[in-house]
């Protein structure tokens, strides 16, 4: 057993397997009793595979060029060098502009920064939800790998529950055999013995005669 573990960890899972893990899962979970015949069956077939997985590699290796970018875009956006950097930028479009005073590219009341505001924030906006729907999906991924292993998990715990069981039951038969085997001999012993007072009331009697 520790040998399949250890080979597949090394092997890269396939789609093959993981559809056979979860078709085991599936069919546990439909099992009212995990210690029935039918549950071994399937906590044996599921104990050779790893049901762990890095759930956030596995979405970012699928992930589009656009995924990535929203991503990063989201991570700078909500970042204090996104505030500082596009703060500096509007003190210094105010300050060139009230200082070019009639000559300025964008006189008070600054429509050109304001324009430039509400664009931003309307790409923003979806570049956000974006990120945000993308981390929902890794939470979900994360959530279902957590109840896999959860899962797996139980059944191994009610399998060893069902030997421990069994190693208790045959301890205790075995307890209930020595303790008839001693009682047993005891009683033989204390046999024996009164045969030998007996022998020796009956020799002490013949030579006192």
């Amino acid at each position: 057993m520790y040998n399949d573990l250890l080979l597949n960890r090394i092997v890269a899972p396939t789609d093959a397997d993981d559809q056979v893990i979860q078709d085991l899962i599936d069919e546990i979970e439909e099992l009212d009793n995990l210690l029935s015949p039918e549950a071994q069956a399937l906590i044996r077939g599921l104990r050779p595979h790893i049901v762990t997985d890095d759930v956030y590699e596995d979405i970012d290796e699928r992930a589009s060029f656009g995924d990535r970018m929203a991503d990063k875009l989201a991570t700078f956006a909500g970042s204090w060098t996104f505030i500082l950097c596009f703060g500096g930028l509007m003190v210094v479009w105010i300050i060139v502009n009230g200082v070019l005073g009639g000559q300025a590219f964008d006189p008070f009341p600054f429509i050109l920064l304001n324009l430039t505001l509400s664009t931003l924030a309307a790409l923003q906006a979806p570049v956000i939800l974006m990120a945000q729907n993308r981390q929902s999906a890794k939470d979900r991924a994360v959530a279902q790998n957590d109840f896999q292993v959860n899962l797996k998990n139980e059944v191994e715990i009610a399998d060893l529950h069902r030997k421990i069981d069994g190693l208790t039951d045959a301890l205790t038969v075995q307890s209930k055999m020595v303790n008839a085997l001693v009682e047993a001999r005891r009683k033989e012993l204390n046999a024996t013995v009164r045969l030998i007072e007996n022998a020796r009331a009956e020799h002490s009697s013949a030579i006192g005669r």
